[in-house]
């Protein structure tokens, strides 16, 4: 609920940053239903112990951040999915691509603020120019950025690694690529590193070959 004793300018600015697009994406999408749930319930269900609990939040993230870019990179993929299944507004398909833009800005916060390369401050305004943030969710997520290092270029990594293994395994195996068999085969892996299930599924593409 919006506190109607706000400015007009900032009860405008809240209702747009929690429109109906942003519920279906992010809580609908990318957290339940074919994001952190399916990839959990995968995870859960898998061969590998690591691959079970990595992704498992705690206090401060989730456990291991070598599950990072299959929990994240999964979720942020799903959405992806779903705009190319039809399931999304041409209006909630632009806020998927200014949920990628904001992705991408915290990739490159990430990357150069554990580089040394910029402070905490400047990379509030770098959200806050680059991406429509407020100052204080700009703030917020520099804060944030500081604490936890890789964790915010996982989510852009693991998405564009299984798009780029989705291309290369399609082409791979031209007519015979099944979209759910892919899924299901990937998801199968639980909760590691995309790399490694990449260089896995790559490795028994040659030997289907």
């Amino acid at each position: 609920m919006i506190d109607d004793s706000l400015p007009e300018a900032e009860q405008t600015r809240r209702l747009r940053a929690a429109n109906d697009s942003v519920i279906k994406l992010n809580h609908v999408v990318h957290h339940g239903g074919v994001g952190h749930h399916v990839q959990n319930w995968n995870a859960y269900h898998g061969p590998s112990r690591i691959g079970q609990m990595a992704a498992v939040d705690c206090a401060s993230r989730i456990a291991l951040f070598c599950g990072g870019t299959m929990a994240e990179g999964w979720s942020c993929y799903a959405t992806q999915l779903m705009a190319e299944q039809g399931f999304l507004t041409p209006l909630e398909c632009f806020g998927e691509v200014h949920g990628d833009l904001r992705m991408a800005a915290r990739a490159v916060v990430d990357v150069r603020l554990h580089r040394g390369e910029i402070s905490v401050d400047e990379a509030a305004r770098f959200y806050a120019e680059r991406t429509a943030m407020s100052a204080e969710a700009a703030h917020g997520e520099a804060v944030k950025n500081s604490m936890f290092p890789g964790g915010a270029l996982m989510y852009l990594m693991g998405r564009d690694a299984i798009l780029e293994l989705r291309a290369d395994l399609q082409q791979a195996l031209g007519n015979r690529f099944n979209l759910r068999a892919f899924h299901d085969r990937f998801l199968s892996f639980g909760s590691i590193p995309v790399a490694l299930i990449a260089a896995a599924m790559r490795e028994e593409v040659t030997h289907v070959e």
